[in-house]
């Protein structure tokens, strides 16, 4: 899969999907493009869900785990019962810190970049820190917003190079960029129909 450069020269330009070719050694690429495919249209549709159930999950486990041996060291006398007590409270204890975790990442993400690109403009560390600091509070306040972005941008990006096996990379970009518009558009709406039914049933109980 490889595209040679017209532009002169007889250098060939590798695309993403021709390395994964590559990889596949010789295996039909129609598996990969399935999974790519899938794992694309999760992010853009439901990007943010995903990450923050990973983060619960994954974070939740480990905490189980710490819960678990915790629970059977200090509840030892409620015996079984108390390593369930620890698993349990240690799972969904350990899954808020996910949360927190993705929510406080974003914000360090967001603060870090706003640092490094006001000390390039001005050379001053305090001004960076300042900035910085402001930058870090918008991501924690926005970090649902910023997260939909994100994960619908990488699912673009995913979706892309997955199109890239079978049709030009101009058309490959084209519906990439649609149907992530779409993904977001519809992110986007949900969450404001959540919100507007909130404050609908907050009034209407008053």
């Amino acid at each position: 899969m490889q595209r040679c450069d017209t532009s002169g020269g007889p250098e060939s330009m590798v695309s993403i999907p021709s390395q994964f070719t590559q990889l596949l050694n010789g295996l039909p690429a129609w598996p990969l493009f399935l999974v790519l495919i899938i794992i694309a249209l999760l992010l853009i549709f439901a990007g943010r869900q995903v990450v923050k159930a990973l983060a619960f999950l994954v974070v939740g486990l480990i905490g189980a785990n710490i819960g678990g041996t915790l629970g059977a060291q200090y509840l030892s006398s409620l015996g079984l019962l108390g390593s369930l007590l620890g698993i349990l409270i240690g799972f969904f204890a350990g899954g808020l810190l996910g949360l927190l975790i993705v929510r406080l990442g974003i914000g360090l993400a967001i603060g870090y970049a706003a640092y490094i690109l006001t000390i390039d403009i001005v050379s001053s560390t305090i001004a960076g820190l300042v900035v910085g600091f402001i930058f870090f509070i918008i991501g924690v306040v926005l970090y649902n917003k910023i997260l939909t972005l994100v994960t619908a941008l990488a699912g673009g990006f995913i979706l892309f190079t997955a199109l890239n096996f079978y049709i030009t990379p101009i058309a490959s970009a084209a519906i990439a960029i649609i149907i992530t518009i779409i993904g977001l558009w519809v992110d986007f709406g949900r969450r404001k129909r959540r919100v507007k039914a909130t404050f609908t049933g907050a009034f209407s109980s008053v």
